[in-house]
């Protein structure tokens, strides 16, 4: 039931919409991911016909309240009228969130909610994404994946170093690497509030691997994040509307195609979610995984059909989980947009913000990006710390 029906203040100071925002607990990813995932995995992977049937951990919040606190703002008072009307699209779309969060394991509102919140692929797109699956990347710059030798191999203490070199580099002196045995093997994740790049302590990365990195975690999530804290709008330097989702994860494609660090195999697993969600709603884990295998090995076929059907409950019934769609629909939008303005590059680095958004960079609304890349110094910076 939406809470947007009950009576709240109608006007509040940025100031005081922002503290009540900051309480907002929404680990969906954390919620989403089955306590029974490894044993359903090994259930699934051990037979024909089993599909897996995931268990959800609980987190308890306060998000209600808050929300109804919210419910009926219509305008921040202290602030430009398109900076009022992005908060209080902001705050419908934490209520959305709040409810897809909540409706773990049903199937049915977990489909309808992230339909809402991240869409459906475009038939184009589905056959965008069908070209790239057949190898077809004409158009694209991907590469080969490269020979790895073992002298490439760095692990967690030399990894942690090149880190905060080029955190020392770009002025990020606030910003540090956190070990954590929580998050997936070989993972690594960007807290932008805790200004952490946090990863597994048994980390493995070989030197190509880790430049990808760098410009994908570091290069746009982190730059972005730095940079919309200097706009004074905090919600700019964290995730925010679903639509700046497809800009931040497509920019970040588009910096590893800039850079050649775009290999088919990473290119075809972006669409490959494109194609899964597309045909895969009204199918089981297995006939979607049977699919698949059409494509990919065994372990890649499951961790696709998983990341669509994350969420669901008995997963012999019908349902999707439409999130990561973004990647490749991302990478799209922001081809497209700089191949026709270049010059949106630069505005797109002023925060976490979409392409009609650099329209505030062009009216002064928010301040011009004072970090942004540049492939020259990327290429400086690598060989600077040795990779």
């Amino acid at each position: 039931m939406s809470i947007f029906s009950k009576t709240g203040k109608q006007e509040m100071k940025l100031s005081e919409v922002v503290s009540l925002m900051s309480k907002l607990r929404l680990p969906i990813s954390l919620v989403f991911t089955p306590v029974n995932l490894k044993e359903e995995k090994e259930k699934f992977l051990n037979s024909d016909v089993y599909e897996p049937v995931f268990k959800y951990r609980g987190v308890r919040n306060n998000n209600e309240e808050i929300l109804k606190k919210l419910s009926s703002l219509k305008l921040i008072t202290d602030v430009d009228p398109r900076i009022s009307d992005f908060y209080i699209q902001l705050i419908a779309s934490k209520n959305d969130s709040n409810i897809l969060m909540n409706a773990v394991g049903n199937n049915e509102l977990v489909t309808e909610m992230s339909y809402k919140k991240y869409g459906v692929p475009t038939p184009l797109l589905f056959r965008n994404a069908s070209r790239i699956l057949r190898g077809n990347t004409s158009g694209y710059n991907t590469i080969k994946s490269p020979v790895i030798k073992e002298s490439d191999i760095f692990h967690y203490e030399k990894i942690k170093e090149v880190f905060n070199l080029v955190f020392e580099h770009f002025g990020l002196n606030d910003w540090q690497v956190q070990a954590s045995s929580k998050i997936q093997k070989n993972g690594v994740k960007v807290g932008v509030k805790s200004k952490w790049v946090i990863m597994d302590p048994n980390i493995e990365r070989s030197k190509f691997k880790l430049k990808k990195t760098l410009v994908h975690e570091v290069g746009t999530h982190v730059f972005r994040s730095v940079n919309g804290l200097n706009t004074k709008i905090e919600a700019l330097s964290k995730p925010n509307l679903p639509k700046y989702l497809d800009i931040e994860e497509g920019l970040a494609i588009w910096n590893e195609s800039n850079m050649n660090l775009l290999t088919l195999k990473n290119f075809k697993k972006s669409a490959s979610f494109v194609y899964a969600v597309y045909i895969g709603e009204q199918l089981s884990f297995r006939q979607l995984y049977n699919a698949l295998l059409a494509v990919f090995p065994k372990n890649t076929a499951f961790n696709i059909t998983y990341r669509v059907k994350r969420g669901l409950g008995d997963t012999s019934y019908p349902g999707t989980y439409t999130k990561d769609i973004v990647y490749f629909r991302g990478f799209k939008k922001v081809k497209k947009a700089l191949e026709k303005d270049k010059s949106l590059y630069e505005k797109l680095y002023a925060g976490k913000i979409d392409l009609k958004q650099c329209e505030w960079v062009d009216d002064g609304l928010i301040p011009k990006a004072k970090i942004v890349p540049s492939k020259q110094e990327w290429n400086d910076l690598f060989r600077k710390v040795g990779i």
